[in-house]
This record gives C-alpha cells, sequence and structure tokens, in this order.
C-alpha cells in the first residue's frame, strides 16, 4: 500500500479528498489522523461515519477519528449524529458501539446522558450497553450522571459498577 503523502488525492489542506480514494485507503487515513479541527474534513468524515452505503469498517474508523472532534465547530452537529445513529435500530451495532464511545471522548451534554440511560434502559446488545456506560463514567460531572448511574446500582450488568464508580466518586469529594 502507498504513504498516503503518494496519493494524488489530497485537498488543499492536505488531507486525502475522501470521495475520491477506495475504503482500505480511507480507513488508513482515518488511523492516520492525529487532529480533527478542519471543519471540512470534520464534516467529510461525519459523512462518512453516517453513511450506511460505507463498509462498516470505514464507519467505525470515521467514529474513532471523530472523538478527536472535541474542539470542532461541528461538535453540535456531531452529537445529534451519533445520537440518531444509536437511536437507528437498523444500524449495525459495532458501529452504534463506536459512536457511543466516541461519546464518551467528546465533550457532552446532558441530552447525551439521557441518551446513556436509554441504551442501558433498553434492550440492546451488552456491548452497545457497555458503551453507553463508559458515557456515564466519562462525564460524571454532566448533569444527569450522577443519577443514572445511581438508577443503575442494582442493575443486574452495571449495577456493582455503578456502585464502584459512585464510591470512588464519593471518596474523591471527600479529600
Amino acid at each position: 500500500m502507498s504513504d498516503m503523502s503518494d496519493l494524488n488525492h489530497n485537498n488543499n489542506n492536505g488531507h486525502p479528498d475522501f470521495n475520491e480514494i477506495s475504503g482500505e485507503e480511507k480507513i488508513q487515513a482515518f488511523r492516520d489522523l492525529i487532529e480533527l479541527t478542519d471543519s471540512h474534513l470534520t464534516h467529510q468524515v461525519l459523512a462518512i461515519g453516517m453513511d450506511s452505503a460505507e463498509e462498516d469498517l470505514t464507519r467505525i474508523e470515521a467514529w474513532r477519528a471523530l472523538g478527536m472532534a472535541g474542539s470542532s465547530a461541528l461538535l453540535g452537529e456531531i452529537l445529534h449524529a451519533a445520537a440518531q445513529l444509536v437511536r437507528d435500530s437498523e444500524e449495525d451495532e459495532d458501529v452504534q458501539i463506536y459512536a457511543l464511545q466516541t461519546l464518551a471522548l467528546l465533550p457532552i451534554t446532558e441530552a447525551e446522558i439521557q441518551l446513556a440511560q436509554e441504551v442501558l434502559e433498553g434492550h440492546a446488545y451488552i456491548l452497545v450497553r457497555g458503551a453507553a456506560f463508559a458515557i456515564l463514567v466519562a462525564h460524571q460531572q454532566v448533569n444527569g450522571a450522577t443519577s443514572a448511574l445511581e438508577s443503575l446500582q442494582s442493575d443486574p450488568d452495571f449495577g456493582s459498577s455503578a456502585i464502584r464508580v459512585l464510591h470512588s466518586k464519593q471518596g474523591s469529594n471527600n479529600q
């Protein structure tokens, strides 16, 4: 496989034009990204992450890259898109997992906490629910996260973890 710098499919920012490269090249380009601050590039990556016609692995790598978009002007659009994807019952579970994992990395709002709680209260695959739980753990300071963790204390899958997280938070608040 050629080095990305050898490709003639770069846009004027030195990033590949994702409309011009193949699936394998897209995957490698996503893996090569070290930041995601350019709005045009971020928009392209988000479009690929949401495009169900793309290969699932390509979409997963797009969502992984979007985890670097915390300071992006498109953050609200990314958060909305992730919620839309996660709520789509026809969506691939692996892609949903990575969209949720991306939310665990980005600055989020109470709306994403509510999304995580919806997933945890639903009948989603355990790994999807685990990714939703990771959002609550990563964003305990966001309104609603603590009460969501408290509501999980008797959950057969996440109860003991929720209790552990709440106790560790309590311990750090007492110091």
